[in-house]
């Protein structure tokens, strides 16, 4: 209240008002960051502060002293020890959020809630909107940075559609579709490394199944095929990549034992 009175007083004359920033700096700061009502900046430090960060890290971030951001926090938005209030943090510091809803545009109550049970490193993510993909170091690795680039993209997008799409009459049955769906993949697989597991399962027993196999060079030799060459009996097509693969046929001996009867000489007339 006493900087209010002090800022009505300067009447916006430049004097006053350098006069009143040589007198607490730190205070003169907080307050023109928290007189923005739109500013990001705000929303920024807010957020932070509901994340858990010290007033050093945040003014990092910022660009400004470590005592602004304690002004800030202590004047402006004092509610570092009210976050484990869960009930206080949503329907008093985000109640906004959960009056109206959440857009992608709500960035202040989007950083917020988001800062609130991701914590620092998901915020850092939102506000910059770029997830931490590695820099290329060479030509050839660009394309491999696009790639993460675009999955780590698509990721947080869908993250944030799934917080704000809203619940009418268009969007319900949809909703319980996707939920459904989600349901089903959930019973299957359970986890995502178990999901891993059944794949990798069922690639072994498909293969298993197959009537051929997987050798190595040594066991394919073209010569092995030399005695049903000349043969009076072709393989089957499974019999041909079984035996070519170094696995064994049954009946070999019998189709290698098969030949034509001797031609016989007719008598002329």
């Amino acid at each position: 209240m006493r900087l209010k009175r002090r800022f009505e007083q300067a009447n916006n004359r430049p004097d006053a008002i350098y006069a009143l920033l040589e007198r607490d700096s730190d205070l003169f700061w907080a307050h023109s960051m928290w007189s923005e009502d739109k500013a990001p900046t705000r929303w920024g430090i807010e957020a932070r502060i509901i994340a858990g960060e010290t007033d050093e890290e945040i003014a990092e971030r910022v660009g400004v002293s470590p005592a602004v951001i304690s002004a800030y926090a202590n004047v402006f938005f004092d509610i570092r020890d009210k976050v484990d209030h869960t009930d206080y943090m949503v329907n008093v510091v985000m109640a906004d959020a959960v009056i109206r809803g959440l857009q992608e545009r709500h960035y202040d109550l989007l950083w917020k809630l988001l800062g609130y049970h991701g914590g620092s490193h998901v915020l850092n993510a939102v506000i910059n909107k770029f997830t931490a993909t590695k820099r290329p170091d060479t030509p050839d690795e660009v394309s491999g940075f696009f790639q993460d680039f675009a999955i780590n993209t698509m990721k947080y997008k869908a993250a944030l559609a799934t917080l704000t799409v809203q619940i009418n009459t268009h969007t319900q049955l949809a909703l319980i579709d996707s939920f459904v769906k989600y349901v089903e993949i959930e019973r299957t697989t359970e986890s995502a490394s178990k999901a891993h597991g059944t794949i990798v399962e069922n690639i072994g027993a498909m293969l298993a199944a197959l009537p051929f196999k997987v050798a190595t060079k040594l066991d394919s030799e073209a010569i092995k095929m030399l005695p049903f060459d000349d043969g009076a009996a072709e393989l089957r097509n499974d019999e041909l990549m079984t035996y070519a693969t170094g696995g064994a046929i049954k009946n070999k001996a019998e189709i290698q034992a098969l030949h034509f009867p001797e031609p016989i000489n007719a008598s002329p007339k």
